[in-house]
């Protein structure tokens, strides 16, 4: 009776084992429907896995945009932050091409501008990349967001807004609200269900790794955009081996971007929950994304995501 206690003891305990070792890989259900990730995995404990590039994303950044841009110090041309809407009824985004972003866009901005941002004869400019006030119809279409805001502190560079936000700072315009991207490795989720209802939001928490230099480099989610696939300067940074700097100018913005799907984004979902951002502590956010990196199945797992 004793020998018999002793394998059944045996074989439960290989089982658990067994059952531990196969909840630690990389195992779940493939998607195709979050942008970004042409061919993602949706894993049995929520979280998503996938491969993408790494495209900055400056927003956030005090000295991101403003109306004169480079002249001014602006790290961000203007017209990547906008899309115009006509009286006749076209519209564009002002980074189509060079000579849209540089002559077209500038051009119309200023016409608008200077008829009060809100004149539907003139026409309006939905504002993404900068904070935007108050919204036009424009041919039965409601544009929000039509009305640029600058920041509090007078310096004349528009508010650089994340999605992710410090909400007991009730004041939009104060731009210490938002995710430093020069800071904090922050990644982009775009508006999606399947995230959603997998506890991916904003707050929520992740990994990314390249295939090259296999830098593993826990990172929040801060930002909402059009799909995954961007990240903060100091995500990339940090992913190439480069050191996290405030020191960011034109000529190294984009240090660390990858524009080939050879970054392996890694999404926690709801076995990590997201987080509140507090302004007043941001080194918060990077020790939160260590340890939700561990608790989630830290290198060991990331490595049978890789495989």
């Amino acid at each position: 009776m004793k020998i018999l206690s002793a394998m059944v003891v045996f074989t439960a305990a290989v089982f658990a084992s067994s059952y531990a070792v196969a909840q630690s890989k990389c195992e779940g259900k493939t998607t195709r429907d979050i942008k970004g990730l042409s061919s993602a995995k949706i894993l049995n404990d929520n979280g998503v896995v996938g491969y993408s590039k790494v495209n900055i994303n400056i927003d956030g950044y005090g000295k991101a945009y403003h109306p004169k841009n480079a002249t001014a110090g602006a790290l961000i041309h203007l017209c990547n932050a906008g899309q115009v809407y006509l009286p006749g009824g076209k519209k564009y985004h002002g980074s189509t091409d060079n000579a849209t972003c540089t002559e077209t866009f500038m051009s119309d901005v200023a016409r608008i501008g200077k008829a009060g941002w809100k004149d539907k004869s003139v026409g309006v400019v939905r504002w993404y990349g900068i904070l935007g006030k108050d919204e036009v119809s424009m041919k039965g279409e409601l544009v929000r967001g039509v009305v640029p805001v600058e920041q509090s502190d007078g310096s004349g560079f528009f508010v650089s807004p994340t999605k992710f936000a410090d909400q007991s700072i009730r004041d939009e315009a104060v731009q210490r609200r938002y995710v430093n991207p020069l800071r904090i490795p922050a990644g982009v989720i775009p508006e999606s269900t399947i995230l959603a209802s997998n506890g991916i939001v904003m707050g929520s928490f992740g990994v990314a790794i390249r295939k090259d230099k296999k830098i593993a480099v826990p990172f929040v989610v801060g930002d909402a955009g059009p799909r995954v696939g961007e990240g903060t300067p100091a995500l990339a940074r940090s992913l190439a081996g480069l050191p996290i700097t405030d020191n960011v100018t034109r000529n190294n913005r984009f240090a660390g971007q990858v524009e080939t799907a050879d970054v392996l984004w890694v999404f926690f979902g709801k076995k990590i929950p997201a987080v509140k951002y507090d302004a007043n502590n941001e080194n918060a956010l990077i020790v939160a994304s260590k340890k939700a990196f561990a608790d989630w199945g830290g290198q060991q797992r990331l490595d049978d995501c890789l495989k």
